[in-house]
């Protein structure tokens, strides 16, 4: 055992394992820690006269700008994290522009599939109950898959704000990600640490005034809108299991034992609610808000813009073209009958449109073209709101176009500030149909050519 004691091994070993997430960690971390065998390369961003148009399509005014072509890989961080995506790999070219105002990037990459449905409600007709989907791959004990994922793709940057986060120019998402109960960070050098799978890991900084900016861009829910989720990274008190992610404009409203209360802002709102069957104590899952005969629906859309509210408190709910009236599911029988707020009734069993699709072993293959989605959305607010963006699926990957103001209204440090026009680091990842898992590409540097 010999080769247990090589300083070599050790280190080889900790280049060889790549842990951590650009914009999120799970709770069944292996840890890979320290200096990614990545490609640290820059993506220069060149001034112009004339800003591109935020709509998915590649202006001319592009061709100036220089592209950065990476490829990025799904790793194995171990217990079975990623499972069903490591390996999977994509080429990715950015390109970015500023003005006297705003920073703009443009985004491709290769996707073989375009994924929308996100987690939607769908009927067992076996079972007769009703069960929002998983977004993520399911398995069952020897490791055959039973269930495949629903979830959308997504793209996402972090960014160091005023370089406060320590070693992010070199790690950058690995910077803040922390995985095992001694709160050990990818700051530690060549160190392999393991976490116990109940111990959990996510993103926090490494002290109070260390802050990261995320961008997290869903590219089905927030084209509802038009705007990115932008959220930010923060030391959340630095107890272990602390969530250090938070949508921007989340403030800390009490601390309990060095552990800090965050308030809410409007995002998401899961469609689901719990009601008994009828004439029965017996609770069951069901739809929150369903829009009648909706084919391939994706998400609901709500004015309701109260932050934290219920399902079954929002108002004005619609389908995605923001006129088509969503109606409140009241009742559910034996069957699965819902009854909604206006009297009518949804029938299950009359089709096998809401249905969930099973294969001949019984594993979870699709939904029915009027499955139900899964997410009402509420618009974003305040600093939320600051990436306007637009993405188009080609037929074989996205374009993504995307800007943001230099330097915002931000006081609060939730922005990272481009207005010094001074190099920052960032890092990128791609999800494809997933909830957690994503290819990642660290150690990214923006430079601004003057």
């Amino acid at each position: 055992m010999k080769f247990l004691q090589d300083r070599k091994f050790w280190v080889t070993t900790s280049l060889i394992l790549i842990l951590g997430y650009v914009v999120s960690c799970t709770k069944k971390d292996q840890v890979v820690i320290n200096n990614a065998p990545v490609s640290t390369s820059t993506l220069v961003s060149v001034k112009t006269a004339s800003a591109p148009i935020i709509d998915g399509s590649v202006d001319g005014v592009w061709a100036n700008a220089p592209k950065l072509e990476v490829t990025a890989t799904v790793p194995d961080p171990g217990n079975g994290t990623f499972e069903g995506y490591i390996g999977l790999s994509y080429n990715i070219t950015l390109r970015s522009l500023y003005d006297a105002n705003n920073v703009y990037f443009l985004v491709q990459w290769n996707d073989p599939d375009e994924s929308l449905l996100n987690t939607p409600v769908t009927y067992n007709p076996t079972t007769k109950l009703w069960t929002r989907q998983s977004s993520n791959y399911t398995f069952d004990v020897n490791g055959n898959i039973t269930s495949v994922p629903f979830n959308e793709d997504k793209f996402g940057f972090q960014w160091n704000i005023n370089n406060s986060v320590a070693l992010f120019a070199s790690q950058s998402c690995y910077a803040t990600c922390h995985l095992n109960t001694a709160t050990q960070t990818l700051n530690a050098s060549n160190v392999l640490v393991t976490s116990n799978p109940s111990a959990g890991g996510n993103h926090y900084t490494n002290g109070p005034e260390e802050k990261a900016d995320l961008w997290h861009i869903h590219l089905m829910q927030d084209q509802a809108y038009g705007f990115a989720d932008d959220d930010y990274i923060d030391w959340a008190g630095g107890q272990v299991n602390a969530n250090g992610r938070h949508s921007d404009g989340a403030m800390v409203t009490s601390t309990t034992a060095g552990v800090p209360t965050y308030s809410k802002v409007p995002g998401s709102v899961t469609n689901t609610q719990t009601l008994k069957i009828t004439g029965t104590s017996t609770s069951v899952t069901v739809p929150g808000w369903v829009v009648k005969n909706q084919t391939n629906g994706y998400a609901l859309l709500t004015n309701s813009i109260t932050a934290g509210v219920t399902v079954t408190a929002l108002t004005n709910v619609t389908a995605e073209d923001g006129s088509t009236p969503a109606f409140l599911v009241t009742a559910v029988d034996a069957n699965g009958v819902l009854t909604l707020s206006d009297g009518t009734t949804i029938d299950p069993t009359a089709t096998t449109a809401y249905n969930t699709t099973f294969d001949n072993n019984g594993n979870i293959t699709g939904v029915g073209a009027n499955a139900i989605p899964g997410l009402i959305m509420q618009k974003y607010q305040g600093s939320r709101s600051d990436i306007p963006f637009k993405a188009v699926y080609t037929g074989s990957g996205w374009i993504l176009e995307l800007k943001r103001a230099l330097k915002t209204a931000d006081t609060n440090l939730q922005d990272v500030d481009f207005s010094p026009l001074s190099d920052v680091n960032f890092g990128i990842a791609v999800f494809n149909k997933a909830s957690t898992a994503h290819a990642i590409e660290p150690g990214l540097t923006l430079h601004f050519k003057q």
